[in-house]
């Protein structure tokens, strides 16, 4: 007995222990699921890092639309000249910031102001810089006792993009500045060159009486006030107004993202329940298959309309979300998320968990670029990615209802039932398809 516990023994028990351990972590490591697991994590790190990062790692702001209406008729100097600061603002705006696509902003010369307000309002622009008809002679009022700065008013449509908005601010405060110490220079030179061209003033001091004397110490004495005006004065001042305004309570306007997220989700969860459902009774003949697509589109609505309602009693009632009015909230909401069903069941019924994962690709690709402007977007995602994508049609519908009193959304609707509807009719036409019993997934979709 005493030879079992002996010291010799320990070594070689100990030995037999790390063997052990080590067929252990051999036969773990030999496993396929563990390295196909590996390969899995790999390649879902790498889709979603591409999807969630890939729109928006390098997002600038380029080619945003903007309006510049220019009405200013100008102001004639006593020596002829012809000056029109209007213009000179204008090129000023198209160097600085740019007309091309590559550009921050690509600006359209317009000569209405309420085209520019309409076309703001169908979202055509993110904003517009107006400089009106007496602009260059308010400018020139530097040069009299009742000084009053010429102004562009600018008006941007926040309910386009906060982002935008937020941009748009920033450049139009530098721009104030800017323009106001070129101008300084510009007029101070045209007045100078006025000054030197009167008369008196150029005459020889061996010709000038004593009334040119007064005359020219009175015209220094002017052009020396007019110059410390300049430096002391606003020449040019531009004041700012929203139009669509994203209102309080708005996830800093981001409610149209948000509420079509939600859509999508239900789309989903509703396609995923009634799929599990309906799966039990694998439909053969073509009257139960149509039967079971039937009631999938029944139960989907009821489905779509307690969501929403469910939506409006949260976020209105107890999270106070603005939203301008719960009938066509519901409705609208019902429509988008009824129609991302119909397009979600029409995969998942028909690829089964294959179709599961891509509506969630589909889901985590279009996150990021329905929450950017269009503008920020690469011009591969722009192609490939958010030409097609229904999420993009999901959030112009809800920005147009909630910012623009729902005047721009037959569109963006229109695309989104189109697309529902072509996925009903397949989902329909399927039955005639044959299905084997064996593949229980497939339920004749």
């Amino acid at each position: 007995m005493g030879e079992l516990h002996s010291p010799r023994l320990q070594p070689k028990k100990e030995n037999m222990e790390r063997v052990e351990m080590m067929e252990i972590i051999a036969g773990i490591l030999k496993q396929k699921i563990l390295w196909i697991g590996l390969a899995v994590v790999i390649l879902f790190a790498s889709v979603l890092t591409i999807a969630l990062l890939g729109s928006t790692i390098n997002a600038e702001l380029k080619g945003a639309p903007m309006a510049l209406v220019l009405q200013d008729e100008g102001v004639a100097l006593q020596s002829g000249v012809e000056l029109n600061f209007g213009q000179k603002i204008a090129d000023s705006v198209m160097t600085s910031t740019g007309s091309q696509d590559n550009s921050v902003f690509k600006w359209t010369i317009l000569t209405d102001k309420n085209e520019a307000m309409d076309a703001m309002n169908n979202q055509k622009y993110y904003g517009a810089l107006i400089i009106p008809k007496d602009f260059s002679k308010k400018v020139m009022s530097v040069t009299s006792a009742n000084q009053t700065p010429g102004e562009v008013e600018v008006y941007i449509n926040n309910g386009m993009s906060q982002t935008v908005a937020n941009i748009l601010t920033q450049v139009v405060e530098k721009m104030e500045t800017g323009i106001n110490d070129k101008l300084r220079t510009q007029l101070a030179a045209q007045l100078a060159s006025a000054i030197k061209q009167t008369p008196e003033i150029g005459q020889s001091p061996s010709k000038q009486t004593s009334q040119t004397a007064s005359a020219q110490a009175a015209a220094m004495q002017a052009q020396r006030q007019i110059m410390q005006n300049l430096q002391q004065n606003t020449l040019v001042s531009f004041t700012i107004d929203k139009v669509n305004v994203i209102p309080g309570h708005s996830a800093n306007g981001n409610a149209p993202v948000s509420v079509t997220m939600l859509a999508w989700m239900t789309g989903l969860i509703s396609s995923i329940l009634l799929f599990f459902v309906i799966k039990k009774v694998e439909p053969t003949k073509k009257t139960e298959k149509a039967l079971t697509i039937g009631i999938q589109i029944v139960c989907a609505i009821a489905f779509c309309f307690i969501a929403s309602l469910v939506i409006l009693i949260v976020g209105n009632g107890l999270l106070k979300m603005t939203i301008p009015n719960s009938f066509e909230f519901c409705l609208y909401f019902t429509l988008i998320s009824f129609s991302f069903f119909l397009m979600q069941s029409m995969l998942v019924n028909g690829l089964g968990a294959q179709g599961i994962v891509l509506v969630m690709l589909v889901f985590f690709f279009g996150l990021p670029m329905i929450s950017l402007p269009y503008e920020m977007l690469s011009s591969a995602s722009k192609f490939w990615l958010y030409s097609w994508m229904p999420l993009r049609f999901g959030v112009e519908v809800m920005r147009d209802f909630f910012y623009f009193a729902g005047t721009n959304m037959i569109k963006p609707m229109t695309s989104l039932l189109s697309a529902g509807a072509i996925c009903l009719v397949l989902s329909f036409l399927s039955v005639f398809m044959p299905v084997k019993k064996s593949k229980t997934s497939s339920l004749g979709f």
